[in-house]
């Protein structure tokens, strides 16, 4: 209980401290959701080799697992279209999005766990990721159950050590993610802004995406915003 207890404090806190921050203006900012998410990052963020509750494991992702998270949840609630800035979900409806990003995380040795193994066990152990695809996370109490029984106590997760350099590939972009992003990107865009200005936009949602997948994704998803030749437009700041 006491450990639930101060979970929620902690809860409570960061959404006080996220309702502090100022708003984000749409007019100066295409790519408010992974701004928001970069403002997330830095502000619960984790110093370098320290671990956090399995409650608070959201806190050890990187701002583009972020924005991903704020796109989906503002895509599937039904939430206000300010002209003027971005709104974003609160941190109570991204949980869900959260959690299944860190557990994602876990499964794949990104982020590495620890636990004390059921009521018998003193110390805690590391957790394979071998061992997490047979329980389920209960988020609220930090704990990893199986078949409603409690399998590890006071489960705890952290960056998992950085292994041998290896070539990175570029991925494309989670159709749906891509989907949201370019229908937020062309409600402050004129008709014809063109490749190149959208491009740069989808830039603040995906670092790595390239000049061919923002054509495609104009061609799929916003046709209206592919520009004319020997047409220059601008893009203006909603009143």
């Amino acid at each position: 209980m006491r450990q639930w207890y101060d979970k929620m404090l902690a809860t409570a806190e960061l959404e006080f401290r996220i309702s502090l921050l100022p708003p984000i203006s749409r007019g100066a900012h295409l790519s408010g959701p992974h701004l928001h998410a970069q403002r997330l990052v830095e502000l619960w963020k984790v110093e370098a080799g320290n671990d956090v509750p399995l409650a608070h494991a959201f806190r050890l992702l990187d701002a583009e697992a972020l924005a991903g998270a704020i796109l989906r949840t503002l895509a599937s609630g039904d939430y206000p279209n300010d002209p003027r800035y971005w709104l974003f979900p609160s941190l109570t409806d991204l949980l869900p999005e959260l959690h299944a990003l860190s557990w994602q995380a876990m499964l794949s040795g990104v982020l590495s766990v620890e636990a004390i193994k059921s009521l018998q066990g003193k110390r805690h152990r590391a957790v394979a990721p071998v061992e997490l695809p047979r329980l389920t996370p209960d988020w609220d109490l930090s704990r990893l159950c199986q078949d409603e029984r409690d399998e590890f106590l006071e489960v705890r997760v952290r960056r998992a050590p950085a292994g041998p350099v290896r070539k990175r590939w570029r991925k494309s972009p989670a159709k749906g993610d891509l989907k949201s992003a370019m229908g937020e990107i062309a409600k402050i865009s004129p008709d014809g802004v063109g490749l190149d200005k959208v491009w740069n936009a989808l830039k603040g949602y995906f670092p790595e995406i390239t000049r061919q997948q923002a054509q495609n994704a104009i061609k799929a998803y916003a046709p209206q915003l592919k520009g004319r030749r020997g047409y220059r437009a601008k893009i203006k700041s909603p009143v």
